[in-house]
């Protein structure tokens, strides 16, 4: 399906739903990042971080759209490489919530070698589908499967819940990026994939959310 392609102020631009989609996202983690502040917990911590950096992903990656005539390739790198710093950082989350999880030895180092690596492949191939692949293995891997198992072992945290029914929505948006599955020339794989990312991060939201109200919950009652 043809990009949708418009001139603004002589510039020569394109995917004008890739921008306005991104930047709500760019808004809304903005929003989490400001809310979460009141939680002080390791957890808490490492989700604002994921926060901020997938914000700047978005927020830059609306940018890399509309501007692709003008920067090409280069001008996403930006987006890409705060996407993949985003992903490490919600792994590492998933193994901050004091009480229920525990890292590996080597966990962190796993992290963070699949992401950057992934990273650099994306931007010395120019495809995109790599830091798709490193989104795709963090979220189902750490958010989805590693959550699930917790939930089992430690069946009073339900805020859990909530994460994983965010895997669940995301999970989707692997097989329209992947079959490239366009309902319309304004909603392209790429605006369905991000209109699931949007209310996945919302569930996420919702359940770190909750464990920071627990936390406090119990810290005032110690």
């Amino acid at each position: 399906m043809e990009k949708i392609e418009f001139e603004f102020l002589g510039l020569h631009l394109q995917e004008p739903m890739a921008l306005i989609l991104n930047w709500i996202i760019a808004g809304f983690c903005l929003f989490a990042f400001r809310k979460l502040g009141k939680f002080r917990n390791e957890a808490n911590f490492y989700w604002r971080i994921f926060y901020i950096t997938f914000g700047l992903s978005t927020f830059f990656g609306g940018l890399g759209h509309l501007f692709f005539q003008y920067t090409g390739f280069p001008g996403k790198y930006p987006s890409w490489t705060f996407g993949c710093l985003a992903n490490g950082f919600a792994a590492m989350a998933m193994f901050h919530f004091k009480g229920i999880s525990t890292p590996g030895k080597y966990a962190f180092t796993i992290i963070w070698i699949k992401s950057l690596a992934l990273c650099a492949v994306s931007i010395l191939t120019q495809k995109f589908i790599f830091t798709a692949v490193d989104a795709i293995i963090t979220y189902i891997t750490y958010t989805g499967v590693y959550a699930y198992i917790l939930k089992k072992r430690h069946p009073e945290a339900r805020f859990l819940e909530k994460l994983i029914i965010g895997v669940c929505i995301l999970t989707p948006s692997a097989f329209i990026y992947i079959l490239k599955l366009d309902a319309h020339q304004w909603l392209n794989k790429d605006d369905l994939s991000h209109i699931l990312m949007l209310v996945t991060i919302y569930y996420f939201y919702l359940g770190i959310k909750q464990w920071g109200e627990n936390q406090l919950h119990q810290q005032k009652y110690v």
